[in-house]
């Protein structure tokens, strides 16, 4: 699991983003992400409008590019706003709240990480990694009647962003709390 040096659970709530302290090595992986994808968003457009470019010749391949055009935008929006909490608002409190989501995680098979006072974590190893000390987490943060999730992802070389786990935790997150 990455690590949340100095979580302050109540400021996180109030801005609806996690505020941790973040080391060095977090703030270069974030701008070389930012780097390495936005070059993946703007190299396609140069190919395709190459004023010397044959365009009779103009093959699907020409297409296809774009999609990676769309992907890599995506992956930079996604790692802009990785630590942006989602808000779910409940009809219990904040400990039926936190008793539907350990039932949840634990049928999900996750495995719990952190269950405090207003946090929870559950930990995942990530679908395509090697060495299994690398954890795709799920944070949930319980204030009243309100849970806020975000999932956040640690690998060897680069911490690319959950893309779109989140959206289906959110879902059955929102199903649960609101039966």
């Amino acid at each position: 699991m990455r690590s949340l040096n100095k979580l302050d659970i109540e400021k996180s709530i109030e801005l609806k983003k996690l505020v941790y302290v973040e080391s060095w090595f977090d703030k270069l992986d974030r701008f070389v992400i930012y780097i390495f994808f936005s070059w993946g968003f703007i190299l396609p457009f140069l190919i395709y409008f190459d004023p010397y470019r044959d365009y009779s010749k103009t093959g699907f391949e020409y297409y296809l590019i774009f999609i990676l055009s769309i992907f890599c935008a995506y992956v930079v929006y996604r790692k802009a706003t990785e630590k942006k909490l989602c808000e779910i608002n409940s009809k219990y409190d904040a400990e039926e709240n936190r008793k539907l989501i350990n039932q949840y995680c634990e049928q999900m098979g996750y495995e719990k990480y952190r269950n405090s006072k207003n946090i929870i974590i559950y930990n995942t190893e990530s679908s395509f990694n090697i060495n299994p000390n690398y954890k795709i987490s799920r944070i949930f943060l319980l204030n009243n009647k309100s849970v806020y999730i975000t999932m956040i992802k640690e690998n060897y070389k680069l911490n690319i962003p959950v893309l779109f786990s989140q959206l289906i935790l959110k879902k059955d997150i929102e199903k649960i709390t609101k039966k």
